[in-house]
C-alpha cells in the first residue's frame, strides 16, 4: 500500500500520490512482491484530476470502464463501474480481500468542482463527496499516522484568499504536502518522498500538476 492524500481547501481541490507501486504475486505467494517507485498515481484528465492506490490491476479496470463510458458520452454510473471492476478481479481468481483500493477523482457539481472518494472494500463498496476543509488518507492500516498528525496536517490547509496571490497558496501546499510525504517515507519503505500533486480551482476548473521536485505544467 502506497500514499494518496486527497484535500478540499475550500475553493481548491487537491489530489496528491506518491511514486510507489507494489505489485503483489497472488498466484506465487512463495516470491517477493515486485515493488516500482517511479509509478504515477495522479492523472489529469478533462474534468480535473484522478488517483488511485491499493490492488493496482482493481484499479485499471476501473479507470479503462469510467474512461469507456465518459468517452462515449454516457451518464457515468459509478456503482455500476465499481461492480464490474470488482467482479473482473473475483472472475480471475484473485480473493476478496486482496482486490481493495480506493480512487479519488474530481467532477463538476452543483456549485463548482467536487472531490469525490470510492472506497472498495472486501464486500462493499463506498462513495462519499469530500467536504471543505476535510482530507482523506489512503495507506497501510498500520502505518496511517496519528490522530494529531493528520489533524495538524488538515488544520494547515488554507483556501487561497488567505495569501497575497495564488502562487503564494500553491507554494505553501507544495510545502505542506512535500513534508507529508518527506515524513511518511521515512518511517514506511513502501512511500517514496517524491509524489504528484494536481490543484484544481473549484469554480473555474483550471488546474496545475507538479511532479517533484520542480517540474510544473499547466493542464487545464
Amino acid at each position: 500500500m502506497t500514499l494518496i492524500i486527497a484535500a478540499d481547501v475550500q475553493d481548491h481541490l487537491i489530489i496528491a500520490g506518491d511514486h510507489c507501486a507494489v505489485f503483489s504475486r497472488v498466484s506465487n505467494e512463495g516470491r517477493p512482491d515486485a515493488v516500482l517507485r517511479n509509478y504515477q498515481k495522479v492523472h489529469p484528465w478533462k474534468y480535473g484530476a484522478i488517483a488511485a492506490s491499493g490492488d493496482v490491476v482493481l484499479m485499471v479496470n476501473f479507470w479503462r470502464n469510467f474512461m469507456l463510458q465518459e468517452g462515449l458520452g454516457q451518464p457515468i454510473n459509478l456503482a455500476e463501474i465499481a461492480r464490474e471492476a470488482k467482479a473482473a478481479r473475483t472472475r480471475a481468481g484473485i480473493p476478496p480481500s486482496q482486490s481493495t483500493g480506493n480512487v479519488f477523482f474530481t467532477l463538476p457539481g452543483r456549485d463548482g468542482f467536487e472531490l469525490h472518494g470510492l472506497f472498495f472494500g472486501e464486500r462493499t463498496v463506498e462513495f462519499e463527496i469530500i467536504a471543505p476543509i476535510e482530507t482523506r488518507f489512503s495507506m497501510q492500516a498500520h502505518r496511517v499516522p496519528g490522530e494529531a498528525r493528520c489533524h495538524t496536517f488538515n488544520s494547515r490547509l488554507r483556501p487561497s484568499f488567505f495569501f497575497d496571490d495564488i502562487n503564494a497558496f500553491h507554494r505553501h501546499h507544495l510545502d505542506l504536502f512535500g513534508r507529508f510525504f518527506a515524513e511518511q517515507s521515512s518511517v514506511d519503505d513502501r512511500v517514496t518522498s517524491s509524489f504528484d500533486i494536481f490543484m484544481l480551482d473549484k469554480r473555474s476548473g483550471g488546474g496545475l500538476f507538479w511532479t517533484t521536485p520542480d517540474a510544473v505544467t499547466t493542464v487545464m
